[in-house]
């Protein structure tokens, strides 16, 4: 929905399909570089909390004799994202937002067609707020309609691959995006797992279950969160992308509880207004002499995060 081309993931099979996680994300003070003034102006922090819950409301699990385990479900998917900044030191003109508010809700159903293909559909609606307050939601101004219609072929039981098309409104009329989708899971010796999956932005995993109860992965994650609003009287949208690369074990509570604890590094969170238009989506702030774009972002800096899940 932020970028042209849409990555999607809809990794909701088997008993996955029935989750909540609860998530606390600290990113430490750095300055932040100002792309067009070429120079750093400003510096802040951040404290994210996110939750998730993923709901069935029908299932029929899949055939024994199915190698991939592709059952017929029909679910709902909630997500809320709230963003403290402490920013500080910014000109007049170019302060940042101190909150941003995102929620959603998708509809989502899947099935298997042939012997190797299963098929995707999803259809929901976000709210993407400058501010922590339910009433600040608006119909046209901050509310985006989004679905998308993917087909995903099973090459092997643990690498997924697939495409389709998606549909949302982040410019005030629909368009369709290309949509991709890509899941593997796998590992070697019993002991080392690789994970690779894009919800909700991108992850890739490389782990170590050291006991049954105590795995410890290192982890890139890519993710973000945006805001629509009004600047100058125009509509504009703030987006943040985000990549942090940290150290995690993850401690299991029996077979459908784990904490996570992770401690890293924030190597990109970008901060940028742009109009709400289509054009605006593929301009880069500002140029180098050798024609490359560059972007505004706060410098690296520590990243924590704690969280819990259930299944």
């Amino acid at each position: 929905m932020k970028k042209a081309i849409t990555l999607i993931a809809l990794l909701f099979v088997g008993s996955a399909l029935a989750q909540i996680s609860a998530k606390t994300e600290y990113i430490g003070n750095s300055k932040f570089y100002d792309a067009v003034a070429d120079t750093n102006t400003g510096n802040g922090s951040a404290m994210i909390y996110a939750v998730n819950a993923m709901v069935p409301l029908s299932m029929q699990a899949p055939k024994e004799e199915d190698p991939y385990q592709r059952p017929t479900a029909w679910g709902i998917s909630l997500s809320g994202k709230f963003v403290q900044m402490d920013n500080h030191n910014f000109p007049i003109g170019k302060e940042l937002p101190s909150e941003v508010m995102n929620l959603g809700a998708t509809a989502i159903h899947i099935r298997p067609l042939k012997e190797r293909w299963s098929m995707l559909m999803a259809v929901g609606a976000g709210s993407y707020l400058p501010k922590s307050q339910f009433s600040a939601i608006h119909i046209g101004e901050n509310v985006v309609a989004n679905g998308a219609l993917v087909f995903v072929w099973h090459w092997k039981t643990n690498l997924e691959i697939g495409g389709g098309v998606a549909l949302n409104n982040s410019f005030g009329f629909p368009m369709v995006f290309p949509a991709f989708y890509f899941k593997y899971k796998g590992g070697f010796s019993d002991k080392f797992t690789i994970d690779v999956n894009l919800l909700d932005g991108g992850k890739v995993a490389f782990g170590y279950d050291y006991h049954q109860n105590l795995s410890l992965n290192l982890v890139a994650n890519i993710g973000g969160y945006a805001a629509y609003l009004r600047r100058h009287e125009e509509k504009e949208m703030f987006s943040s992308q985000t990549f942090f690369v940290s150290l995690q074990p993850e401690f299991k509570l029996g077979k459908h509880v784990a904490i996570p604890v992770a401690f890293g590094g924030s190597f990109i969170r970008s901060g940028r207004y742009r109009e709400r238009t289509l054009a605006a989506m593929f301009q880069s702030e500002a140029k180098n002499e050798d024609g490359t774009a560059r972007s505004s972002v706060f410098l690296p800096a520590l990243y924590f995060a704690a969280g819990v899940t259930i299944k």
